[in-house]
């Protein structure tokens, strides 16, 4: 009897690690122990489990435990393999072939749900073909569902899952979804948080790259996020990221670059950054979560697409006239301040670096530099070839003094207070109004009740049901207005609290001309890039040509 009995192994699946959590490994092994005990002739020989795995975004060849089984099916180590469902073997029908496999072979395919998977006639084959194909729809609608959802809880401002970007921690929210799991939210981690805005700073303020970037931190010794060095991708992420602006995303990445296949996809081409008009974003600011101004973030994002462009565009002189127009330079590396800005007064052409360096031994044996800062021209103009450091540097920098000195700096906190004032006064002719047509309401109502009798009698112009209806329909009127009135209220109130914390937020306007005179040269080249349309130097000559940059109106940064 024992030589008639069949080996049976088992395979035991989640696709995802959440599942993993919800003990579900267990439960599929108490069903597959059940079923085999109505099965006097199988024996259970061995499981296979496979953790974490899509049967719908990998194929049979990725998945290393059907790969395993296969090779132990050719061995014929076993002779029947028992699973949950149909689906726990893929959610395609390239499966259904793979089940064709292992009976030829010689290995039985049942499932607990569904029984066994035959292949040996025509209309087994196209029963499979079809459940595999329900199985790979059942997936779709799934995945549509759960990008639904997360797309409603991103725009409710509430996290999704993952892990947490650098610069948080994953706490409990308190909140229990209804799968009964409790949920998670970010905290801001101070230490990680400095680290963030030193990123920021490098990018915008100096102008670095993210290779750059990644060198100083590392530099410096500056842990990363889970190992001990910078790359350009880490930063990237950071620089990219609207969560440091206080605003969570989705959709900002899709697979294979064909935007209407399945999203973030494990296999079937890598992952295509979509433009961040196209992502989806929650509906406000989370405070909480803030970590750099909205518009610092803004800026990081000018800067990075600017360079994108400029680099795509075909040739050196299509990326400066790109960064002419945009005020965004290329590089900030190099001790000079004005290169990409100044070009030759005589042939038009930018100004170089070349600058050098004078080395020499004093008589005491020791070794001397001295770093002579120097502007050329690349064509060698007659006129005037270079031009030192010192002298170029000089006349600008004072110029830009005086211009900073004269520039106008609106006062912040002065504008949002006569941004509330107007706001406050709007609502509250509002509400004036609404009180009017609210007294007027209730005379018409005390009115037309006094006349109920006489429309009752026959003595009024109304029947008593016209009457009621009347009056019916002024009543829904002041309900309407009440609602309104309780709606502006909240509306007042609520501005009030966030003139407060705006106000609490504010910093008064930098000292431009004090910033730019201790800037370094990294720094003075993004500033000098804002606010200057271009330089043309000649002997004894310097044009300088301001850029006019209207200011952002407050409204826009407070809204």
């Amino acid at each position: 009897m024992a030589a008639m009995c069949k080996r049976v192994r088992t395979l035991l699946r989640v696709s995802s690690r959440q599942q993993l959590h919800d003990d579900d490994i267990p439960i599929q092994r108490e069903e597959a122990r059940r079923y085999m005990e109505g099965r006097p002739d199988w024996i259970f020989d061995r499981e296979y489990i496979e953790k974490a795995v899509s049967a719908y975004k990998n194929n049979v060849e990725e998945r290393e435990v059907l790969q395993e089984i296969l090779a132990d099916a050719q061995k014929r180590e076993f002779d029947v393999l028992l699973t949950y469902m149909s689906d726990r073997i893929g959610r395609q029908e390239e499966y259904s072939f793979y089940v064709a496999t292992l009976n030829q072979l010689g290995i039985e395919v049942w499932t607990i749900k569904d029984g066994q998977l035959k292949t040996q006639e025509h209309t087994d084959k196209l029963l499979n073909y079809i459940r595999f194909w329900q199985n790979e729809g059942e997936s779709k609608k799934t995945g549509m569902r759960v990008r639904d959802t997360q797309r409603e809880m991103v725009r409710a401002g509430k996290f999704v899952g993952g892990r947490a970007p650098y610069g948080y921690q994953l706490i409990p929210s308190g909140v229990v979804s209804n799968h009964g799991r409790l949920l998670k939210k970010l905290e801001i981690v101070e230490e990680r948080a400095q680290v963030v805005r030193e990123i920021y700073t490098l990018a915008v303020s100096r102008g670095m790259g993210y290779e750059r970037i990644a060198r100083e931190l590392n530099s410096r010794k500056i842990p990363a996020a889970t190992t001990d060095r910078w790359s350009a991708g880490t930063v990237r992420g950071i620089l990219t990221n609207p969560v440091y602006m206080g605003y969570l995303a989705l959709n900002r990445r899709v697979s294979g670059g064909s935007r209407g296949g399945r999203e973030n996809q494990g296999s079937g081409g890598r992952l295509v950054s979509l433009d961040r008009r196209e992502w989806i974003y929650s509906e406000r600011q989370l405070s909480e979560l803030v970590i750099v101004p909205r518009e610092i973030w803004e800026r990081a994002q000018q800067i990075r697409e600017a360079r994108k462009a400029a680099i795509i565009a075909s040739g050196e002189k299509s990326a400066r006239e790109y960064e002419t127009a945009h005020g965004i330079p290329l590089s900030t590396k190099g001790r000079l301040s004005l290169t990409g800005i100044v070009k030759c007064g005589y042939c038009g052409r930018r100004l170089k670096d070349g600058s050098y360096c004078n080395r020499w031994t004093t008589k005491a044996g020791d070794g001397r530099m001295a770093y002579r800062g120097r502007y050329v021209c690349p064509a060698g103009c007659r006129e005037r070839t270079s031009y030192s450091q010192d002298y170029l540097e000089g006349a600008v920098f004072a110029a830009v003094d005086r211009y900073l000195e004269a520039m106008k700096i609106p006062d912040p906190a002065k504008e949002l207070r006569e941004l509330w004032s107007r706001g406050r006064k709007s609502g509250e002719k509002e509400l004036e109004r609404i009180g009017r047509r609210q007294r007027s309401l209730a005379y018409d109502i005390r009115t037309l009740e006094e006349k109920i009798p006489e429309a009752i009698r026959g003595d009024y112009c109304f029947s008593a049901e016209k009457l009621s209806a009347v009056i019916r329909e002024k009543e829904r009127e002041q309900r309407e207005l009440d609602a309104r009135a309780r709606r502006t209220e909240r509306e007042l109130s609520q501005m009030a609290v966030r003139k407060e914390e705006k106000e609490g937020a504010l910093v008064p306007a930098p000292d431009w001309k004090k910033v730019f005179r201790e800037a370094d040269a990294q720094t003075r080249k993004m500033l000098l890039s804002s606010m200057l349309e271009g330089i043309e130097a000649k002997d004894g000559e310097i044009n300088i040509r301001f850029r006019v940059r209207p200011q952002r109106p407050l409204r826009e940064i407070f809204a």
